[in-house]
């Protein structure tokens, strides 16, 4: 079996499992019981929070933990509007995650004005378009770090400093860039991310609520960690989560040279093929690859390549029935390379070995179509 679909969910690592499972062994308590155990719950949890909030370079206390990104997705972009009603207007992306996109259509249907920033000719974000969209009662900002289809990384850092030049809150959603490439998260108010892409266990996410954001719970009820989001503690996920983070980060530079050159090597054959377009450019983390064949359906090929024992994907695996690629069009303006692209995602796991395999797979593919 040969796995490419890394930016869908990443396999658990054995460090971050054998964690999960000494905590739920050894630390199972509820961590706001007040006896002896539930103490020891509540020492890991806030060791655990400790790590991560020195890893990000955040305050401890602004870290709320979720069941996966998608929820914290929602509770930034919910709460914030549950908090400030008398502001109707968002601006975001069309290359955002649908976990973004959902919420955002659920305020469109009750009187909000959702714009989207255009983007230039590398599919980044544009600055100056951005700046002049924002009005007097703009709400937020919500856009993504990392495009999830084409890798493409954007110029947070300077949509960070422009919101708070023009003071609105900036939201965005770090989920593909976390742990696969630097970021500077000192500029957004409000953060997502969620462990399983990180080779973390799924059904754990965290939204960071800086000290000056302020945002409506969307679950009431119960103690938690934080007011924000009540639910008994995940003790276990939570530590996994801490520990996944701390592998991803000590780990950062050396897996990114190890992608980077199974990436060259993958660009350098792929490039032989006229029937093959390139859509992840200089500014893609290596990553993700996304390539489109033109005249192929991509869903089609997908399925092609499982029953040959190759996983990947034709675009973000969250991103609904449409049979096309919104990010490669958005990027692209070309119909017919988002109905026929590819997502393959790398990771420091994947060999050259696997991606010989994958090619020689491929070149047999596109000899039946006549290539």
């Amino acid at each position: 079996m040969i796995y490419l679909d890394y930016s869908a969910t990443t396999p658990i690592d054995d460090e971050v499992l054998m964690r999960y499972v000494h905590v739920e062994k050894h630390a199972f308590a509820n961590a706001n019981s007040k006896h002896f155990l539930g103490m020891k719950a509540h020492a890991e949890i806030r060791s655990a929070t400790e790590k991560i909030a020195e890893l990000l370079k955040v305050d401890p206390s602004e870290i709320i933990y979720t069941s996966c990104a998608s929820e914290a997705n929602n509770t930034a972009i919910k709460g914030v509007a549950l908090k400030y009603p008398n502001k109707k207007h968002i601006i975001t992306s069309a290359l955002e995650h649908s976990s973004v996109v959902a919420p955002l259509y659920y305020l469109q249907q009750n009187d909000y004005v959702i714009d989207m920033v255009n983007l230039d000719e590398h599919g980044r974000f544009d600055l100056h378009h951005l700046e002049s969209l924002i009005r007097e009662d703009t709400l937020m900002i919500s856009l993504v770090a990392v495009d999830s289809e084409t890798g493409i990384r954007q110029p947070i850092e300077e949509v960070g400093k422009l919101a708070k030049n023009k003071n609105v809150l900036f939201h965005c959603d770090v989920t593909q860039a976390l742990g696969k490439c630097p970021i500077d998260l000192s500029g957004i108010d409000l953060i997502s991310c969620s462990a399983h892409k990180i080779y973390g266990p799924k059904g754990i996410g965290l939204l960071i609520k800086r000290k000056s954001a302020s945002l409506v719970p969307l679950i009431h009820g119960g103690r938690s960690t934080t007011s924000f989001r009540s639910g008994t503690p995940q003790n276990a996920l939570i530590c996994a989560f801490a520990q996944a983070m701390e592998l991803a980060y000590w780990n950062m530079e050396t897996r990114i040279q190890r992608v980077k050159e199974l990436r060259t090597f993958l660009v350098n054959n792929l490039s032989l093929f006229d029937k093959i377009s390139i859509n992840s450019n200089e500014f893609a983390i290596q990553q993700i690859l996304n390539i489109s064949i033109r005249g192929i359906d991509s869903d089609e090929w997908v399925l092609k390549f499982s029953q040959r024992d190759i996983c990947l994907s034709a675009r973000s695996a969250c991103s609904g029935k449409e049979n096309f690629s919104k990010s490669v069009y958005a990027i692209t303006k070309d119909n017919d390379r988002a109905t026929s692209s590819l997502r393959i995602s790398l990771s420091h796991l994947t060999t050259m070995d696997h991606l010989r395999a994958f090619l020689d797979v491929l070149v047999d593919f596109l000899k039946e179509m006549g290539e």
